[in-house]
Parts: structure tokens; C-alpha cells; sequence
């Protein structure tokens, strides 16, 4: 690869504690082994559009091992001695939270000059297009919705510190860009730090994206430069569940480069023992995701007959 190439990372960070916490114990398969089997397959994804995806990982060792017992294709596993200080308590996206280290790593120069940090549970379908700026993907419209946009607002100014203008909510699941615009984002990141521990308690939503937003926010306001790759098509989240928000129909985003499909991890971890292509894995999960819809119209019928208090969008594959 050209020494001005991105090169692609997954954190894959294992606690047997806070892993198998998270709600990912599905069918006898052990959590740990779901993330390593979509990691296989982002990887496959990556290779197959020329691109250059590693695993960082606290465990190499361990990690390599249950590469080769699950019959996988080997990845560059790459080690990192984590030590940002999580709140050691059960919760959801515990894991994650190392991202926010991982970004350090980042603007420290260690994983290179052009870097991009990707979730496992993605898919490549092809080439993304490098950045002259720090690239991101704007969940708001996902977010604001779901958790009331004045709730979402009042918790990213809690975690800066400061009134924001016009404050966005960003995926965890997709940031790219060069070692010095790491760093900045590590600067704010690291400011926000400390509010986020003492108020995890009273947040809407607990993870790395919280503290992730407030420093893109606050970066954005003093002028920083960044890019919405979701705005531009290139990057999309979509759920087969039903969810808080409406969805956009699935077909239209099958055009993006970067496909994350987080309520999806037991079809990815099925689709890892075939060899990649985007058309065959996107016929293959719309029939997936056809099944997957149709149980839940049933189950809405069911809970609306109990009057579910909460209203959920049903997902659509195509537009009406």
C-alpha cells in the first residue's frame, strides 16, 4: 500500500466480565467468538475492494487462537496496552468505550499516518474515498428522534462543558482521517473525559459515542474542519429490527461503500465461511432481512394488542 493509503482498524477489546454482558449470547455462540467471526468477514470485505483492514486487540494471542480454531481466514491482529480507565461496572458497550484509546493510539502516530477506526459488525461493499478532512457519519436524524432531541442536547453540553450552537450526534462506528486530526479530537475527547464519568449515571445513552460527540461538537464550533460521509452516501446504519426512529428503506443504501448492520451480527457470523462479494451478501441478507421483518409485523400485532407503550418503526426494504 502507498504510505498516503488509509489503513482500516477494528477494536476488538475482551473482558470476559463486560463481554458477555452485552446482549450478543445468541444460540450457544460465544460472544467474543460473534465479534470474531464479523471481524473475519469486515475483513474479507476490506480485501476484496483493495483495501487494508487489521484487528486491535488487547488479547493477540488469544485472538489469533480462536481465529484458527473457527477455521478463519488469518487477519493482521495488532496488540495495544489500553489504559483509559472505564468504570468497571456491568454495562452496555463497555468494549467500546476503548475506542476513545484507541484514538489516542491514533494521534499519536502509532498506527500510521492515514488511519480510519471501522466497527466489526461492517461491511466494505466498495471502495471509500480518502478525506482531505476528518470523516465522520452523522446519526442525528437517528438519534434526535428516538431520545428527544432536547435530551440529547442537554447531555452532549453537560459532557463539553459549553453551550453548543448547532450540535450533531455521531455513529461510533466509522471515523477517519490523519494522525494530526486524531490527535485534535483526542484533545477535546480527553476534556470530556472526566464530566462523562461523574455523570454516567444520568446520560441518555452510555457508551463511546457520548463522549465521541461532545468532542466533535466542541471541535467543530472552534473551527475544525469535518465531513459527514453518511450526507454524502457513503456511509449507512441499517436495522432489520424494529427501531425507535424511521428508517430510511435498505435498498437506496445499498450504493453506500460502508454498510453497518449492528442488530444483524448472527447472519454476518454465518455469512464469514463464504468467500465475499457484495452482490451475492446483499441478495443473501435482503432474504435474511425479508424473514427477519416479517416476524416482526407479526410481534407488533402481538404487542400493540397489548399496548406497548413505546412506538417502533417497522423496517422497509424497498421505498413505499
Amino acid at each position: 500500500m502507498s504510505a498516503n493509503e488509509t489503513r482500516f482498524y477494528g477494536l476488538l477489546y475482551i473482558d470476559e466480565q463486560n463481554n458477555r454482558y452485552h446482549s450478543n449470547r445468541a444460540h450457544g455462540v460465544d460472544p467474543v467468538d460473534i465479534y470474531i467471526m464479523c471481524a473475519s468477514l469486515c475483513s474479507k470485505s476490506f480485501n476484496a475492494n483493495g483495501a487494508v483492514f487489521n484487528i486491535i486487540t488487547n488479547k493477540p494471542a488469544y485472538t489469533r487462537q480462536r481465529l484458527e480454531h473457527l477455521k478463519l481466514e488469518r487477519i493482521s491482529v495488532s496488540e495495544h496496552d489500553f489504559s483509559l480507565m472505564v468504570p468497571k461496572k456491568k454495562m452496555y458497550f463497555y468494549s467500546a468505550h476503548f475506542k476513545l484509546d484507541v484514538f489516542n493510539a491514533f494521534g499519536d502516530g502509532q498506527f500510521g499516518e492515514h488511519i480510519g477506526l471501522v466497527d466489526l459488525d461492517t461491511i466494505l461493499l466498495r471502495s471509500l474515498p480518502q478525506s482531505a478532512n476528518l470523516a465522520v457519519y452523522d446519526i442525528s436524524d437517528q438519534v434526535f428522534p428516538a431520545f428527544g432531541k432536547s435530551r440529547v442536547v442537554s447531555d452532549l453540553e453537560l459532557i463539553s462543558g459549553r453551550s453548543l450552537e448547532d450540535p450533531h450526534w455521531y455513529g461510533g462506528e466509522f471515523v477517519t482521517g490523519s494522525a494530526a486530526e486524531f490527535a485534535t479530537i483526542s484533545h477535546y475527547i480527553n476534556l470530556c473525559w472526566p464530566k462523562y464519568v461523574r455523570n454516567i449515571g444520568s446520560l441518555h445513552h452510555v457508551g463511546d459515542e457520548m463522549v465521541m460527540s461532545s468532542a466533535l461538537n466542541m471541535a467543530r464550533a472552534d473551527g475544525v474542519h469535518i465531513l459527514d460521509y453518511g450526507q454524502a452516501g457513503l456511509v449507512a446504519r441499517w436495522w432489520s429490527d424494529r427501531t425507535e426512529h424511521e428508517q430510511a428503506p435498505f435498498e437506496p443504501l445499498t450504493a453506500a461503500a460502508l454498510l453497518h448492520l449492528p442488530g444483524d451480527k448472527m447472519f454476518l457470523t454465518r455469512e464469514a465461511r463464504h468467500q465475499f462479494d457484495s452482490g451475492e451478501f446483499l441478495s443473501r441478507f435482503q432474504r435474511h432481512a425479508r424473514k427477519n421483518i416479517a416476524h416482526r409485523v407479526a410481534g407488533q400485532a402481538v404487542h400493540t394488542l397489548l399496548e406497548e407503550p413505546r412506538v417502533l418503526f417497522t423496517p422497509r426494504l424497498a421505498a413505499r
